[in-house]
């Protein structure tokens, strides 16, 4: 019997459960991890926002895409457990259940791999908030909606989210630029919708407000706050973006 599956066969005698659709063994811990990984993918639109994004890009066959985001959404479970130092190359190909030469046919090393998530999450989370413009009666009910999807998600992938806004503060980072250029966009689509029924902000304002919301997050993170908590930040980040970006007259 090979490593792989001396693996199974221990994980299915220590209460192990086999996920029904996909075919592997996995803990019951890691079935409910990945279940909130897989919820918030789909929320965040899944394999259709995935296809979509990659289609607007003209980045190469569709399948290609879809086996690289299958592996990052396996990774990040490992990641989360794991962390980034102590995760390997042999823990994400028995996470995502591919070979080597398939993980190698799409990513460098363990780091690309946390690059892609990353970069998949920004582009996904910021496309989600565009699509809420359509449903918000109001910049105010925009903003507070936003805030509280962004503040949902800590409560089902926290780990990983504070993994990857860690990695990003470190300028030395690969998810360095990312994380900058994530602003910008954010701050594009913050004008985009507020500026042409309110009066126009400095764009530091916009970006003190990118940076309140980060800092709050990570403080959060850091601390593994309760629902209530984080049910109390995205009231009181909600209010100081209304009343910085949309005050009453």
């Amino acid at each position: 019997m090979n490593i792989r599956g001396k693996r199974r066969l221990q994980s299915t005698q220590l209460g192990a459960s086999r996920h029904p659709r996909l075919g592997w063994v996995c803990s019951m811990d890691e079935l409910a991890g990945h279940g909130a990984i897989r919820a918030v993918f789909e929320d965040l639109g899944g394999y259709g926002a995935v296809a979509s994004q990659q289609g607007r890009a003209g980045e190469g066959p569709l399948v290609g895409h879809l086996q690289r985001t299958n592996i990052q959404l396996a990774a990040i479970g490992v990641f989360a457990r794991k962390g980034l130092e102590q995760a390997t190359v042999n823990d994400l190909l028995d996470a995502a259940q591919v070979s080597r030469r398939t993980f190698y046919k799409y990513f460098a090393n363990k780091m690309e791999v946390l690059e892609g998530i990353y970069q998949t999450s920004v582009v996904l989370l910021l496309a989600r908030f565009r699509e809420m413009q359509q449903v918000a009666g109001s910049p105010q009910e925009w903003l507070r909606a936003m805030v509280g999807r962004f503040f949902d998600y800590h409560l089902a992938v926290g780990p990983i989210i504070r993994l990857m806004q860690e990695e990003a503060l470190r300028a030395q980072s690969p998810l360095a630029a990312h994380r900058q250029r994530a602003h910008q966009e954010m701050l594009r689509l913050l004008v985009e919708r507020l500026e042409p029924e309110l009066t126009p902000r400095d764009p530091l304002v916009y970006q003190a407000l990118i940076w309140a919301l980060e800092a709050a997050s990570l403080d959060l993170l850091g601390r593994s706050a309760s629902r209530q908590e984080i049910e109390q930040a995205k009231a009181v980040l909600g209010d100081l973006l209304i009343a910085s970006l949309c005050p009453v007259s």
